[in-house]
């Protein structure tokens, strides 16, 4: 386990953002991709983190979107790393410990702050909303995270995960499964299907598209998820499953391309303001994946809502829910 020394005093210390911290232990393999510069425990309910978001990023940064602004979800996977460390730092899990995410939702209530140009600093307090534990070590915790920029709360994180032992989880492995379930590094780099064009899902490379096979579904839409086991962040290191942020991914792209195809809308206009996961079972990379987008009644808030369900071998294996919000209105909320 890696031990990083606290201030005496950390309610008061400020967090660094003049380094990052140990790939380790926010689990990355790549310098690149590590985002958290500080940690601190301030009493046990509560935590506090610092990020850097990158100023250019080949997936992160990879967006038609305008104006321009840093993306949501490189904001979550820096509430991500958080809690990564929290379980660690916070709980004192070990390393031989895995977190199993059971829900998650994000909601960006001012995405003003997220326009600055250049690197953006994030200031990220969090709090156990609900702990328990088993046999003396924690078993699941719910977490909530404020997002700040320069004082001003730009979203809020909250994240359910249960904590297993390595032995615990590779039978949760096994639960539905006659074989052992291959690595992503071991599998095909290149799928057999046609990818949706980069442009109708905001994106410039094609390398970050993740649908392929889209065809209309009466007033939603059906595609296969793309798996992109060779993909410098979203398989940043050998995974056997489909990791939760790229059905995130998905999620939006599906949400994106779903607006344009009903509603006339450019995915350039808009960014993802809101989603909420729920992950069901693990979703295998040795199967096709569906990717099933339906359009919800808009709220009074004028949102642009969609549910998004994925399913393989006949079985959900998450649900999503999806608001899209104007880059327009976030335009004005800068100014």
């Amino acid at each position: 386990m890696t031990v990083i020394t606290l201030p005496t005093d950390v309610t008061t210390a400020p967090l660094s953002t003049q380094r990052t911290l140990s790939r380790r232990l926010v689990h990355r393999a790549a310098l690149a991709e590590v985002f958290l510069t500080d940690f601190q425990s301030v009493d046990d309910k509560t935590f506090r983190a610092s990020a850097q978001l990158p100023p250019a990023h080949f997936y992160y940064g990879d967006h038609t979107g305008r104006p321009a602004m840093h993306d949501p979800l490189v904001v979550f996977e820096s509430v991500r790393q958080m809690l990564l460390c929290a379980m660690h730092l916070q709980h004192d899990a070990g390393q031989d410990t895995k977190s199993i995410t059971a829900t998650a939702s994000m909601e960006i209530s001012d995405p003003g702050p997220l326009r600055v140009r250049g690197p953006l600093d994030l200031d990220l307090r969090g709090s156990v909303e609900l702990a328990k534990e088993y046999g003396g070590a924690i078993s699941r915790v719910v977490h909530k995270v404020q997002v700040m920029v320069d004082g001003q709360r730009a979203g809020t994180i909250i994240v359910d995960t249960a904590q297993r032992p390595n032995d615990v989880y590779e039978s949760l492995r096994m639960s539905h499964r006659d074989t052992p379930p291959p690595y992503s590094d071991t599998l095909p780099a290149h799928t057999r299907g046609l990818p949706v064009a980069p442009w109708r899902v905001g994106r410039e490379r094609a390398e970050n598209v993740v649908l392929e096979d889209v065809r209309a579904d009466g007033d939603g839409s059906l595609a296969r998820l793309r798996v992109p086991v060779d993909h410098p962040s979203m398989f940043d290191h050998a995974q056997d499953h489909v990791p939760g942020p790229v059905m995130m991914e998905a999620a939006r792209q599906s949400s994106l391309l779903l607006a344009g195809e009903q509603q006339g809308l450019s995915a350039d206009g808009l960014f993802l303001q809101y989603v909420s996961a729920e992950y069901l079972r693990f979703a295998e990379l040795d199967s096709d994946i569906t990717v099933v987008t339906r359009p919800l009644p808009e709220s009074l808030d004028g949102g642009r809502w969609t549910e998004v369900a994925f399913e393989q071998d006949g079985e959900a294996v998450a649900r999503m829910r999806v608001r899209l919000g104007s880059t327009i209105g976030t335009e004005a909320a800068a100014r």
